[in-house]
C-alpha cells in the first residue's frame, strides 16, 4: 500500500491554474483609476428620542395592502 503510494506521488502532475497570471508591474494589465470617496459624506446629524409605539411605527411602514400576509 505505501508503494502506491510513493508512485502515485511521483505520477501526479501539477494543478492546473485556475488564476490568471497577474503582475501589477505589467503595463498591459492597466491601473484602476483612485477616486475619492469622503467617508462622511452621508452623515446625518440624529439627536436621542424617547420610545415611541412600535405598532404604530409598523403600520406607517408597512406595504399599503394591510393585512395581506396575515
Amino acid at each position: 500500500m505505501l508503494a502506491s503510494l510513493l508512485v502515485a506521488g511521483c505520477a501526479a502532475t501539477t494543478p492546473p491554474h485556475i488564476l490568471p497570471a497577474f503582475n501589477p508591474a505589467d503595463p498591459a494589465m492597466g491601473v484602476r483609476d483612485a477616486h475619492y470617496h469622503s467617508v462622511i459624506a452621508d452623515y446625518r446629524h440624529r439627536e436621542p428620542v424617547d420610545p415611541q409605539n412600535w405598532r404604530r411605527l409598523n403600520d406607517e411602514l408597512s406595504p399599503t395592502n394591510n393585512g395581506a400576509g396575515s
